[in-house]
């Protein structure tokens, strides 16, 4: 008779392995993209969570583990970073010659894109997701072998939602800032007697829910495109726009010139002033009475935490790769 943990492995019963890199370091970042993806798409039925861990003479127990664990799947299923994920995921999805191999590339920079269509190509990933749209459209002008598609960024509305908290923040800067912007912006809110919160890169919060509770606190979150000389030119939609309206703030900044904010969400949620914040106090001035744009914000920030999850990804991205 064959108990339950043998059933669990045969192939009929694991559509979808997911594998993680929880194991192996990731950066502090990770905690708010990758567990609440990756996890949320183990939870779909079929499916299972693998994290190897580091490459050692010391972990071969839990190596054979992880190598048990994704025997007979059908399709195995990936985040990575650059060009190709972490040696311990890229092994295991190795052993595995005949599965389907799906993987979503976060940070698409230019500089990488010819590693990312050739081992997209040779891997045939079906579908290689592409976070930002710019380069999902460039890899399909110079690989048109490859099988890439445009999958914007979620969020973690477990973190990022409204709560009855007291908007005694009025505006919240996390990470990387523009210098003249920020400068604009602390003169502003000094001159008010306002409170302008902001954080050094990589946070000051080891909890992703304290982040989420500071949020909740902020009337404003300041929002700009990633550094062009970063990106290779690119200008993407990326996380911060979306956490900000989550949580119930208004976003204040600049739009990426993509044009995947305006795809997906109503321009008005963002309150627009230029990069040198030299029409900010003109612009805040104006925006802090305005109503209507206070309302499209609500509005917004439904449409992400109803549209814009990761669970809501987790489940397209199920139905592509086990649906089909």
């Amino acid at each position: 008779m064959v108990d339950a943990a043998q059933q669990d492995l045969r192939s009929d019963r694991l559509p979808l392995a997911v594998l993680s890199n929880s194991r192996l370091s990731p950066a502090i970042n990770w905690t708010t993209l990758g567990p609440p993806l990756l996890e949320a798409l183990a939870c779909r039925a079929g499916s299972r969570l693998v994290s190897p861990p580091p490459p050692s003479l010391s972990e071969r127990s839990a190596w054979f583990s992880a190598l048990r664990q994704v025997r007979g799947a059908k399709t195995i299923f990936w985040m990575q970073s650059a060009s190709r994920p972490e040696l311990p995921l890229w092994g295991l999805s190795a052993s595995r010659p005949r599965a389907r191999k799906a993987a979503f590339v976060i940070d698409p920079f230019q500089p990488l894109l010819t590693k990312i269509g050739i081992l997209a190509v040779a891997q045939r990933l079906d579908p290689c997701y592409i976070s930002y749209r710019e380069a999902c459209e460039e890899l399909h002008r110079r690989f048109p072998r490859g099988r890439f598609e445009w999958l914007p960024f979620g969020i973690d509305t477990n973190v990022f939602r409204p709560g009855e908290e007291e908007r005694d923040v009025f505006a919240y800067w996390m990470g990387r800032r523009d210098e003249p912007l920020h400068r604009a912006l602390l003169a502003y809110c000094t001159e008010r007697g306002l409170e302008y919160r902001y954080t050094q890169r990589g946070g000051e919060f080891s909890d992703p829910q304290d982040l989420g509770a500071l949020v909740r606190r902020c009337r404003y979150f300041v929002v700009t495109p990633p550094n062009a000389s970063r990106t290779g030119g690119y200008s993407p939609l990326v996380m911060r726009y979306l956490e900000g309206l989550a949580g119930g703030a208004r976003l204040l900044g600049l739009l990426p010139r993509s044009g995947e904010f305006e795809q997906l969400l109503p321009r008005g949620a963002i309150c627009e002033v230029s990069a040198d914040g030299s029409d900010l106090a003109e612009r805040l001035d104006r925006d802090v009475v305005n109503a209507e744009a206070w309302r499209v914000t609500e509005q917004a920030s439904e449409i992400v935490r109803s549209e814009h999850s990761w669970d809501r990804r987790a489940q397209l991205i199920y139905e592509r790769l086990v649906g089909e």
